[in-house]
């Protein structure tokens, strides 16, 4: 079944809006009283499609919200390519809140005047990778930022390193005894965080990390880490 999202219920009729009612009909085709399963407050209802496709009547209690770890990510600005990349696989792979910021090493900037629409894009790579991974949440998308305003949480603090000093290993890091509810991850562009950037971030408790032998890909980073914070969780 198909997955959407609705801000608005009323009894027990829960509303969709616009944009998927167009989905809803003229790209998926259903029909009236197709089931779909609709999320609302972090509950997603089994429901069926009512007469004018912008509503869906409930008829049981699809999931409950099973998340234990809230993931934050600390993500560096890049082509838009690799930001939609980042924020679709890190959402189906469980990131809760992701943070751009335009680090010294940071090859690709956004104006102030086009970053309102690029969050907005964003949001909606995010809202459509909840509900192609049946996600009860939608990742919080913030505004750029720089590396001054990033804040360590009272958990796990990862700041992932290209330095072959003074660095931990990830699995000394991520293991069955550390794992908590809360995880912050930070990593930089192409290039990696440079040693003023490096030396500020750490400063915050921020543990340096390192994800192996291997220099990998930015957009693959998401993707390593939030696998083996998957694994610990079960």
């Amino acid at each position: 079944m198909q997955q959407y999202f609705s801000k608005n219920r009323n009894g027990e009729i829960l509303e969709l809006n616009e944009s998927d009612k167009h989905h809803i009909k003229n790209v998926m085709r259903m029909n009236i009283g197709d089931k779909i399963i609709v999320v609302y407050d972090k509950i997603a209802y089994s429901c069926k499609l009512d007469k004018d496709y912008c509503h869906a009547i409930i008829e049981n209690v699809y999931k409950k919200d099973t998340e234990k770890i809230y993931v934050k990510a600390y993500i560096p600005v890049l082509t838009e390519e690799k930001m939609s990349f980042i924020i679709e696989k890190g959402t189906e792979m469980g990131v809760s809140e992701f943070t751009p910021i335009k680090f010294n090493h940071s090859k690709f900037t956004i104006s102030k005047e086009k970053e309102n629409k690029k969050i907005e894009r964003w949001t909606k790579i995010a809202k459509e990778a909840s509900e192609q991974s049946r996600r009860l949440i939608i990742p919080k998308i913030n505004n750029i930022t720089t590396v001054d305003k990033i804040e360590s949480v009272d958990g796990v603090n990862i700041l992932c390193s290209l330095d072959e000093n003074n660095v931990k290993e990830i699995k000394n890091v991520l293991n069955e005894k550390s794992i908590c509810d809360k995880i912050t991850i930070v990593f930089g562009p192409e290039g990696g965080i440079s040693n003023s950037e490096e030396s500020l971030i750490e400063s915050r408790d921020f543990i340096k990390t390192s994800l192996g032998k291997n220099v990998l890909r930015t957009e693959t980073v998401i993707i390593n880490v939030c696998s083996i914070i998957n694994y610990l969780n079960g």
